[in-house]
C-alpha cells in the first residue's frame, strides 16, 4: 500500500474512531481500532486519542486497555505513565502504580505530579498492608521521596509527611508539616498532623493546643479533635479537663458507632453495653444504624478485646467487616464443645479476649511434654530479652543493666539477644541504646524488622486476629524474631512486654520463660488496661516452665495477692547499681559542702502525675520556712507535666528552678546536689534511692512500694522515709529535723548498703537460677 493510500486509511479511521467517542461508545472504538490494522507501532496517536477520551468520560477500565497495549508496544511517555499510575491508584493496585512511576520516572521523580502520585501510593500501600501490626513505613523510601521536596497538592504533602511519621523520622516529619501549613494555611488537616506528632514526641502541651483550636474552630473534624483531647487528658491523668471534654461530647449528637468508642475510652461498661443492645436492633428510630457504621461497631469491640458482644452482634444479623467474620469463624465459635456460643447477652459479656483462649494448651495444644519437663541445666543457651523501648526511665536502666551483670556473670554474648518495639530516635526511645550497643549483644528493633515470609501458620494466625489490638500488634513481630532465634530463654520486661511474651512462648514451646512485672501490680496503679490482663497472667503461673517476678518483696506479695496464687509463686529480681561511677561521685563529694552554703535540694523522675511533681515543689517550697539558709531545687528528667511545674514553681517563688532534660551522667545528676527527695504516690524499687545513696547522699521518700527496701536505716545516715500521704508542710517538717545529722553523717553505711544488697553480681545470680530452671535465689 502506497503512502497516500496509508494517509486515507489512517484518516478514515480517525474519522470513525471520533464519531464513536462523541457518541459515548469507547468499547465499539476499541474493538474497531483492534480491528482496523492500525497497531500501536504504526498508528500510537490513535490509541492515546481514543485512551485519553476514554479517561475522560469515566471509562477508565476500557483507557487502561488501551494503554497497557501501547505499553506492551514499547509505546511509553509521561502522559500514559501518569494516566495508568492513577488508575491503579485508583483501584488500590499500589504495587503496580509505583511500578509505572519508578519505570517512566525514576526513583525519585523530577516531575511533580509523578513524585506526587509515587509519594501517596507508597504511603497507602503500607495502610494496605498493616493487617496485624502497627502502621510502619520505610525509612529509606521516606527519605528518598521527601529530600529538598515541592509539594505539587496537598494530598501530596499530607502523604509525604505521613510517611516521614510513620518511618520514626519524626523531626522530619515536623518540618514538612510546618511547609505545608505555609503553603496550604486553609488546610486543617497539616495543623492536625503537627498535633498527632507532638503526641508522639510527648509534647502534650502543644499537642492539646492545636487540637482545642481544631475543635474550636473546624466542623467537620471537631468530633475527632474531641476524641484526642479527651485521650490525652486521660493519659495525663487530667481528670477535670477529660471530662469537660467528655460533657462536650456527650452533648453533641454522636452517631451510635462513636458513642460505643466514647463508652470504651470512659471505662463505662453499661453504657457500652445498652449502646451495643440498641445498635443490635437497629439504632434509634431517629438514628438507624448504617452499613458503615455496623462495621464499626464490629471493629471496635473485637479490637478492645469483646469478643462474645461481636459474636452476639452476629447472631441478630448485624452487619461486620469481613475481618470480624473471618476471626470469629476461625475460632469456630459453637463448633467446639470447649467453645460454645453465648446463650444470651449476659454470656456475650463475660466472654473477653483473651480469657477465653485460657488455658492456652487447650485453645492452642502444643506437642506433649514429658513428666518433669524442661528439666534443670548449667547453660542457660540463648536469651532473648524483651522489653517496650529504651527510654529514658528506671524500668530501662534496669533492664540495660541485667544485660550488662549478664555480660559480666560470662555469659557469651553471642548467646544474648534484646528484643525491644520501639527504638524511634526522634521520641526518645532510644535513651539507652548507646550503653546497650556498648555491650556487644544483638539488639533488634521489633517495629522495623523485614520478614520474608509475613504469613503466620494456620493455629498462630487464628489465635492473633482474635487478640486485643495491644496484643495482637506485638505479638505478630515478635512471633517472627522468636521463629528466628528459637532461644531456650525468653525473658519479658514489665507488664505489657511479659504478657505478649507468654504467648509467644506458648506457642513458639520456649523452654524457659521469665516474666518481670517491674512495678507495683496494675490494680495498685490504677492502669484499667493492664488490669484486663489479671487472667492472662494468672494462667501462666500452671505452666511449669513460667516464672513470675517483681523487683521487691512487697512487690512479689502484691502480684500475688492480686493474681490469686501463693507468694511463693512469685519471685524477686532485684534492681541492680553498678555502684563504681556514683562511689567516684561520692569520693568527690566528701568535705566539699560549706555550712552556710545554699541546700540544693534534687529530684530524678518522670514528671508525671504519679511521681507528685506539684507536691515535691511545695515541700521544698515549706522547707524554706525551717532553714536558715536558701534553698536551690534541681529537678532531672522530662515529662507531660514539666510546663505546669514551671508555672506553679514560679507561683511559689521557687524561681531558683533549674529543670535538666536528658541527662543520664551520675557525675552531673547527683554531684550537684546535697540531698534526694522523692514524693512519689506509687513506686517498685526507685532506682534513683539506690543511685543517690550509692553516691552517699541522704535520701527522703514516702512509704510506697519498695521505697523501704531500697534505704539504709541505721544510724544517722539513715534515710527518712514518710507516710504516704504526708502534707507538704509535715514533709518538710520532718526533713529539716531529720536532715543536720543526715547530713553530717557517714557516707559510708549507704554505699555500703547499695553494694552489698544491689549489686549486679546478685541479680546475674538470680536471673541464671531462673533461666536455667534452678528455682528461686
Amino acid at each position: 500500500m502506497d503512502q497516500g493510500s496509508l494517509l486515507e486509511q489512517f484518516a478514515q479511521v480517525r474519522r470513525q474512531l471520533m464519531t464513536l467517542c462523541a457518541k459515548d461508545r469507547y468499547s465499539a472504538a476499541h474493538m474497531f481500532l483492534v480491528g482496523s490494522g492500525m497497531t500501536p507501532s504504526a498508528a500510537p496517536g490513535l490509541w492515546e486519542y481514543v485512551a485519553r477520551r476514554a479517561n475522560e468520560a469515566g471509562h477508565h477500565p476500557i483507557a487502561h486497555e488501551l494503554r497497557k497495549t501501547l505499553w506492551k508496544s514499547d509505546i511509553r511517555n509521561d502522559d500514559i505513565a501518569l494516566q495508568e499510575a492513577q488508575y491503579f491508584l485508583g483501584r488500590k493496585d499500589y504495587e503496580n502504580c509505583c511500578f509505572v512511576i519508578e519505570a517512566q520516572f525514576g526513583s525519585v521523580p523530577d516531575y511533580p505530579m509523578a513524585l506526587a502520585l509515587l509519594t501517596r501510593a507508597y504511603m497507602l500501600m503500607a495502610r494496605s498492608q498493616t493487617g496485624l501490626s502497627r502502621l510502619r513505613t520505610n525509612r529509606e523510601i521516606a527519605l528518598r521521596l521527601t529530600r529538598a521536596v515541592i509539594f505539587a497538592t496537598a494530598d501530596h504533602a499530607a502523604a509525604a509527611i505521613d510517611l516521614l511519621r510513620f518511618s520514626g523520622e519524626i523531626d522530619r516529619a515536623i518540618a514538612l508539616t510546618q511547609q505545608a501549613r505555609n503553603e496550604f494555611p486553609d488546610d486543617i488537616r497539616f495543623q492536625m498532623r503537627e498535633a498527632r506528632i507532638e503526641e508522639q514526641k510527648g509534647q502534650f502541651d502543644r499537642a492539646i493546643a492545636l487540637w482545642s483550636n481544631v475543635a474550636d474552630t473546624s466542623d467537620r473534624y471537631r468530633l475527632e479533635a474531641l476524641f484526642k483531647l479527651y485521650g490525652l487528658y486521660n493519659r495525663l491523668e487530667q481528670e477535670t479537663a477529660g471530662q469537660k471534654i467528655a460533657a462536650r461530647l456527650l452533648l453533641m449528637e454522636l452517631p451510635i458507632d462513636r458513642r460505643i468508642q466514647l463508652a470504651l475510652l470512659m471505662g463505662q461498661p453499661k453504657v457500652l453495653h445498652a449502646l451495643v443492645k440498641l445498635a443490635a436492633l437497629g439504632g434509634a428510630s431517629d438514628a438507624p444504624l448504617h452499613f458503615e457504621q455496623g462495621l464499626a461497631i464490629g471493629d471496635l469491640l473485637l479490637d478492645h478485646g469483646y469478643i462474645g458482644l461481636v459474636l452476639w452482634l452476629r447472631r441478630q444479623r448485624m452487619p461486620l467487616s469481613d475481618r470480624v467474620k473471618a476471626t470469629l469463624d476461625a475460632c469456630q465459635f459453637g463448633d467446639r464443645p470447649d467453645r460454645a456460643m453465648p446463650d444470651s447477652f449476659e454470656e456475650a459479656v463475660s466472654l473477653r479476649s483473651p480469657d477465653f483462649m485460657l488455658p492456652l494448651d487447650r485453645f492452642a495444644p502444643r506437642t506433649p511434654k514429658p513428666p518433669g519437663w524442661p528439666g534443670s541445666r548449667s547453660d542457660p543457651g540463648r536469651i532473648l530479652l524483651v522489653n517496650s523501648s529504651l527510654k529514658a526511665g528506671g524500668a530501662e536502666r534496669q533492664f540495660v543493666a541485667l544485660v550488662r551483670a549478664l555480660c559480666e556473670a560470662g555469659v557469651d554474648r553471642e548467646n544474648i539477644h534484646v528484643g525491644l518495639f520501639n527504638l524511634d530516635e526522634d521520641r526518645r526511645m532510644d535513651h539507652f541504646l548507646p550503653d546497650l550497643r556498648a555491650l556487644g549483644v544483638k539488639i533488634h528493633d521489633l517495629a522495623r524488622r523485614q520478614v520474608s515470609n509475613p504469613q503466620l501458620p494456620h493455629d498462630v494466625g487464628h489465635m492473633v486476629n482474635a487478640l486485643p489490638s495491644q496484643l495482637k500488634y506485638d505479638l505478630r513481630p515478635l512471633w517472627y524474631l522468636v521463629q528466628e532465634l528459637r532461644p531456650n530463654v525468653i525473658h519479658g520486661w514489665q507488664d505489657r512486654s511479659a504478657a505478649v511474651c507468654g504467648l509467644v512462648a506458648h506457642l513458639a514451646e520456649t523452654e524457659r520463660v521469665v516474666l518481670s512485672m517491674r512495678n507495683m501490680t496494675p490494680q495498685t496503679r490504677y492502669d484499667r488496661n493492664l488490669m484486663a490482663l489479671k487472667p492472662l497472667l494468672s494462667s501462666y503461673l500452671e505452666k511449669p516452665n513460667f516464672v513470675l517476678t517483681a523487683n521487691s518483696k512487697l512487690g512479689a506479695t502484691d502480684y500475688a495477692e492480686w493474681l490469686n496464687v501463693r507468694q511463693v509463686d512469685v519471685g524477686v529480681m532485684t534492681n541492680a547499681v553498678d555502684i563504681a561511677p556514683f562511689a567516684r561521685v561520692a569520693e568527690l563529694k566528701k568535705a566539699t559542702r560549706l555550712n552556710d552554703a545554699p541546700l540544693r535540694v534534687g529530684g530524678v523522675f518522670r514528671f508525671a502525675l504519679n511521681k507528685r511533681p506539684l507536691l515535691w515543689l511545695e515541700t521544698v517550697a515549706a522547707l524554706r520556712n525551717h532553714l536558715d539558709i536558701d534553698v536551690e531545687p534541681r529537678l532531672y528528667g522530662e515529662g507531660p507535666m514539666e510546663a505546669e511545674m514551671q508555672r506553679y514553681a514560679d507561683d511559689l517563688g521557687l524561681g531558683s528552678l533549674r529543670l535538666v532534660s536528658g541527662e543520664a551522667d551520675p557525675a552531673k545528676l547527683y554531684s550537684d546536689m546535697d540531698v534526694l527527695l522523692l514524693m512519689s504516690r506509687v513506686e517498685g524499687v526507685p532506682n534513683v534511692l539506690l543511685e543517690a545513696q550509692a553516691c552517699g547522699l541522704p535520701v527522703a521518700a514516702c512509704r510506697v512500694g519498695g521505697v523501704e527496701e531500697a534505704v539504709q536505716n541505721r544510724g544517722d545516715s539513715a534515710a527518712l522515709v514518710m507516710e504516704p500521704d504526708v502534707s507538704a508542710a509535715i514533709a518538710a517538717k520532718s526533713i529539716a529535723e531529720w536532715l543536720p545529722n543526715a547530713l553530717a553523717a557517714e557516707h559510708f553505711p549507704r554505699v555500703g548498703f547499695v553494694r552489698t544488697h544491689f549489686s549486679p553480681e546478685v541479680l546475674a545470680k538470680q536471673a541464671l537460677r531462673y533461666y536455667c530452671g534452678q528455682g528461686d535465689v
